[in-house]
């Protein structure tokens, strides 16, 4: 079987569980450091999820809104992922701990690639992931000034846009 058939067989399998399981798993109110910034980290996934749908990325339907759109297998997986994570780090301070030493970790990690990026890097990158030229279109001392928001054109193309940094 072919990587597309594969890749095929295996989302179709994980749409089925992920539609079981979010229906499954109940929203849980959140009261913990942990907790609430993952809620507001996925509010702003959501917030930015609804402008793609909106721009038609899914179901190639501009001007749509999410109550009509066909294709929510995205959507279901970040609810899911949203619940599992509050859920458990709500009611199990062994999984809270874990879940705050891992965005910790996350955070270092963003601080550590913004300081290690290179211009050419950056350009590499951008190619390689998004298929988008960018040889020559910046200037060094522009891109050094401007660090964060070219790590972010790495890591998320264009979607940082879609949501306004507080």
């Amino acid at each position: 079987m072919d990587k597309w058939a594969k890749l095929h067989w295996r989302k179709n399998f994980l749409n089925f569980a992920v539609r079981i399981l979010n229906g499954l798993m109940p929203k849980v109110k959140q009261t913990y450091p942990q907790t609430l910034m993952i809620q507001n980290v996925f509010d702003k996934l959501d917030k930015a999820y609804k402008a793609e749908v909106c721009a038609g990325r899914f179901d190639d339907v501009p001007f749509q809104i999410v109550t009509n759109l066909k294709d929510r297998n995205f959507q279901r997986l970040l609810q899911l992922s949203r619940k599992l994570l509050v859920y458990f780090s709500e009611d199990d301070r062994y999984y809270r701990q874990w879940l705050g030493f891992a965005m910790l970790l996350v955070s270092d990690e963003v601080r550590r690639s913004r300081d290690s990026l290179s211009l050419e890097g950056f350009e590499r990158l951008v190619w390689e992931q998004w298929q988008f030229d960018m040889k020559g279109a910046v200037p060094e001392e522009y891109f050094n000034a401007h660090k964060e928001d070219f790590l972010n054109m790495v890591m998320a193309n264009f979607l940082m846009n879609l949501v306004k940094p507080e």
